[in-house]
C-alpha cells in the first residue's frame, strides 16, 4: 500500500511539476508577449509623437513664413526704392499729391492684405501731419477699429519702434493681436494679426486639440478648445520671429490609444499565444506602421514641392485617422493661402501687374496741369472747362474701384477721355479712330489694356512723324474670340524689342516698355492659353493685335 501509495504520489509529484512547468511556460511566453506588445505600442505612441510634433512644426514654419513675408511687404512700402508713395505721404507740401498717394497706397495695401489673408489689418499713421488710415478685407467694426487706433498711438508713444523688431503681442479691447509696426523717416506703417485667427488654421473640432497662444513667459495670450481633466500631453512652438508661441495639449490617450491591446493578451490562452502574436503584428502593421510610412512619404512628397500631395480620408476615430485630416487640412490651408516660398516670383509679378494696372505717370500729370495753367493765362474758360471733363472722367475711371475685368464701352469711355486730354496738348499732330462692331460693348476685357498701345504709340512717335494716325478696332472673329487691333503709322518697335516678345523674355529693361510688359503679363495670369498678343512692325505700319476670349453671352457670363 505504501509503494502504491508512494506511486501514487510520485504520479501526482510528477503531475504536478508538469502543470508547473506549462504554467511557467505560458506565464513566460504571457509576459514576453505582453512585454513585447507594450514595447511596440510604446514606440508606435513615440512615433505618434513625433508625428504629432512634426505636424505643429510644419504649421508654425508656415505663419514665420507667412510673418516674414508681411514684413518685408511692409518694408518694401516705405523703403527708398520701392516707397515713392510713402515718401510723398510723408514729405509732399501739396494736398492733391498727398491724397492721390494716400489712395494709391492704401489700393496697395488692400492687395497685400487680399494675400496674406483677409482677418489682417495694416494701418499707416504719419504722426506730423496727422494722417491715419487702416485697412482690413473684413470690415472691421467701428469701435473696433477705434480701438485699434487708440492702442497703436499708445503703443507707439511708449515704445521704440525698429523695423528688426519681432511681432510683439497687442491687446485690443481684450481681444490679442500679433503686432509689427516698421518707422521711416517720420511714419510708420504696421499690421496685426488677430491671434485667435493664428490658432483657426489648426483647430479641428473633432479632434479635441486644446490650443493656446503663450508669451516667452508662459502667459497664456489666446485660447481653443476645452481643457482635459486627465493626463495629458503638450507641445510648444515658438514662433521665430515673434515673442509669442503655439502650445497645443492632447490626452494622452490620444497617442497611446493602443494599450488595451496588452489587456487582450493576457486574457487569451497559450494555445493562442501565437496566434495573437501574428494578429497584433498585422493589426499593428497595417493600422500604424503601413498609414505611418505613408504619412511620412507624403510629408517628404510635400516639402519637396509635390504641393498636390494628399492623404485618404480615413473614416474612423483613431489617431491615424486624426493626423491624416490634419495634414490635408493643413496642406488645404496653405494651398488657398499661396504663399509657399517657391511662389515668389510668381507674386512678385503680380503685385507688380495690380501697381502698374492703376499707376498714374507723373509726367503725364504735370504736362495736365501745364495746359490748364496755359489755358488760364490765354483766359480759355471754355478749354478749361471741356479738359476739366475729360480729366475728370479719365480719372474718375482710373482710380475708381473695380473688379479684375470692366466692360469693353467702359475702356473705350476712358480712352475717348485720353484722347480728347492729348488732344489739347498736340492739337493737329494725330488723329485717332476708334471702330467697335456692335455688339462687343458689353464684354468684358482687362482694364486699361487698349490704352496703353494707344498710349505708347502716342509717346514714341508724337514728335517723329509729321501726322500720326492711330487706329483702334474691335470685331468678333472666329468662334467665340474678339479681336483688338491698334494700328499706327509711327516709326515702329525696336527689333531687339519685338525679338524679346517674340521670345517671351522681359522687356523692362531701362524702363521702356514697361506698360506693354505689364499688358503681356496680366494676358498671361488672367486668360492663360485662350489669348493671344502679336506685334508686327515695320517703319510706318506697326500692328497690335490682341485676340481675346468672349466672356459675356447673352444670358451672362460664359462657362
Amino acid at each position: 500500500m505504501k509503494g502504491i501509495n508512494m506511486g501514487e504520489n510520485g504520479k501526482k509529484s510528477i503531475f504536478k511539476k508538469v502543470l508547473w512547468s506549462m504554467g511557467a511556460v505560458m506565464t513566460g511566453a504571457i509576459l514576453i508577449i505582453e512585454i513585447s506588445s507594450l514595447l511596440l505600442i510604446h514606440k508606435d505612441g513615440q512615433r505618434a509623437q513625433e508625428l504629432f510634433e512634426d505636424t505643429i512644426d510644419s504649421y508654425g514654419v508656415f505663419w514665420e513664413n507667412k510673418l516674414n513675408e508681411t514684413s518685408r511687404m511692409m518694408l518694401s512700402f516705405i523703403s527708398a526704392e520701392t516707397g515713392a508713395l510713402y515718401s510723398q505721404l510723408c514729405n509732399s507740401e501739396d494736398k492733391l499729391t498727398v491724397e492721390t498717394a494716400k489712395l494709391q497706397l492704401r489700393s496697395q495695401i488692400a492687395d497685400m492684405n487680399a494675400r496674406q489673408g483677409y482677418e489682417l489689418v495694416t494701418f499707416v499713421y504719419v504722426p506730423d501731419r496727422n494722417i491715419y488710415f487702416s485697412v482690413d478685407e473684413k470690415n472691421t467694426s467701428y469701435l473696433k477699429s477705434q480701438g485699434i487706433k487708440e492702442n497703436v498711438f499708445d503703443y507707439i508713444a511708449h515704445n521704440t519702434i525698429a523695423s528688426k523688431d519681432k511681432w510683439s503681442v497687442l491687446y485690443v479691447q481684450d481681444t490679442p493681436y500679433l503686432l509689427k509696426i516698421c518707422h521711416m523717416e517720420n511714419g510708420y506703417i504696421g499690421s496685426l494679426y488677430p491671434a485667435g485667427h493664428i490658432l483657426e488654421g489648426l483647430y479641428d473640432q473633432e479632434e479635441n486639440w486644446v490650443l493656446e497662444m503663450v508669451d516667452r513667459a508662459g502667459n497664456t495670450v489666446a485660447h481653443m478648445g476645452e481643457p482635459y481633466k486627465g493626463m495629458t500631453v503638450s507641445y510648444d512652438r515658438f514662433l521665430e520671429y515673434t515673442d509669442a508661441g503655439i502650445r497645443v495639449t492632447i490626452g494622452s490617450g490620444r497617442l497611446y490609444s493602443n494599450k488595451g491591446t496588452g489587456v487582450l493578451i493576457l486574457m487569451g490562452a497559450m494555445l493562442f499565444a501565437s496566434l495573437l502574436i501574428f494578429l497584433v503584428l498585422g493589426r499593428q502593421t497595417r493600422d500604424v506602421f503601413e498609414p505611418l510610412e505613408k504619412l511620412r512619404a507624403a510629408m517628404e512628397n510635400y516639402s519637396g514641392g509635390d504641393m498636390d500631395t494628399r492623404l485618404p480620408v480615413v473614416h474612423d476615430n483613431s489617431q491615424i485617422a486624426n493626423l491624416f485630416c490634419t495634414f490635408n487640412n493643413m496642406a488645404d490651408q496653405i494651398a488657398h493661402l499661396k504663399i509657399q516660398v517657391y511662389e515668389t516670383e510668381l507674386e512678385r509679378q503680380r503685385i507688380n501687374s495690380n501697381y502698374l494696372r492703376i499707376q498714374i505717370q507723373p509726367h503725364f500729370y504735370t504736362n495736365i496741369l501745364n495746359l490748364f495753367y496755359g489755358m488760364a493765362q490765354m483766359k480759355d474758360c471754355l478749354s478749361i472747362q471741356k479738359l476739366a471733363l475729360a480729366c475728370g472722367s479719365y480719372f474718375r475711371y482710373l482710380l475708381g474701384r473695380k473688379g479684375t475685368f470692366v466692360l469693353l464701352q467702359e475702356e473705350l469711355k476712358c480712352l475717348s477721355s485720353y484722347v480728347e486730354i492729348q488732344r489739347y496738348r498736340y492739337q493737329d499732330r494725330f488723329e485717332a479712330r476708334i471702330s467697335v462692331e456692335p455688339g462687343l460693348e458689353e464684354q468684358a476685357v482687362l482694364p486699361l489694356l487698349i490704352q496703353t498701345f494707344f498710349e505708347n504709340s502716342l509717346k514714341h512717335n508724337i514728335m517723329r512723324v509729321p501726322l500720326l494716325q492711330v487706329e483702334v478696332t474691335v470685331e468678333a472673329v472666329e468662334t467665340e474670340k474678339m479681336k483688338i487691333t491698334v494700328r499706327d503709322n509711327g516709326i515702329g518697335f525696336k527689333k531687339d524689342i519685338l525679338e524679346k516678345i517674340e521670345r517671351d523674355e522681359s522687356i523692362e529693361a531701362g524702363g521702356e516698355h514697361i506698360g506693354i510688359q505689364n499688358v503681356k503679363e496680366r494676358i498671361r495670369v488672367f486668360y492663360g492659353q485662350t489669348a493671344q498678343m502679336q506685334i508686327e512692325s515695320v517703319p510706318g505700319n506697326t500692328v497690335v493685335t490682341l485676340l481675346l476670349p468672349l466672356m459675356i453671352s447673352k444670358g451672362g457670363l460664359r462657362e
